[in-house]
């Protein structure tokens, strides 16, 4: 299920481009935890997008910035980006619906949301910890937070008692703040709105993109993002 989760990839449809705007494609190497596996180095990544006819200006390596459980198997995160011509990637996509297992890199943001589980349990087990008592633990350490909110996981957990619930606090930084957060235990999360908000390249006039269909054995529901929100 987390494999599943993590593998999907955001595809969108850009209108209006204007040449010389450039769009940021990426794809995971292939790492896996605690395993050897085959990984794919960004130039191989960058190839697959010059083979099809992409123009290809920028690669570079990077990481995912959400959080990823420390278990033997699983993706690592790590992922080749390669930075395209928008004109060029608008055609490809027009293409090849699945865009060979690219997605477009909606991560670079000024703020960004980073939650931890607000320590409910079902049958009213646990205890609540409020939105105000753990923005402290952000703001002791001199993370300015912007806005907070309850949130839900998105995920499904097994009904009983003593489960977790899947409610989270739910806090807006900066995205320089991200590794600091991260060290006091929280993850960057990423939202419904985030895939929706993927927007043409340069500016916001444009209007946003909108994501292609899911891809065939996924329901409606299921978005193209990692699932929590």
């Amino acid at each position: 299920m987390l494999n599943r989760i993590l593998m999907l990839v955001i595809t969108v449809v850009f209108s209006d481009v204007i040449a010389g705007e450039t769009i940021t494609a990426f794809q995971f190497n292939g790492s896996l935890q605690c395993h050897d596996s085959i990984v794919v180095s960004p130039e191989e990544s960058a190839q697959k997008l010059s083979t099809a006819g992409l123009k290809i200006i920028a690669i570079i390596s990077d990481k995912v910035p959400y959080g990823i459980p420390r278990k033997c198997g699983t993706p690592t995160g790590e992922a080749n980006l390669v930075t395209v011509d928008a004109v060029d990637w608008v055609k490809f996509s027009k293409k090849q619906p699945g865009t060979l297992g690219f997605g477009v890199w909606v991560f670079d943001r000024p703020t960004l949301e980073v939650f931890k589980y607000d320590g409910t349990l079902q049958c009213g087990q646990g205890k609540e910890i409020s939105l105000e008592t753990m923005a402290m633990e952000l703001t002791n350490k001199g993370i300015k937070v912007t806005n907070s909110r309850k949130g839900r996981d998105g995920l499904t957990h097994i009904t009983v008692c003593g489960a977790s619930t899947g409610n989270l606090n739910v806090y807006t930084i900066s995205a320089e703040s991200l590794s600091q957060a991260k060290e006091l235990g929280f993850k960057g999360l990423i939202t419904q709105s985030m895939s929706n908000e993927v927007i043409s390249p340069s500016s916001t006039r444009r209007g946003s993109a909108q994501p292609r269909t899911a891809p065939s054995g996924f329901t409606p529901q299921q978005k193209q993002v990692p699932r929590i929100w």
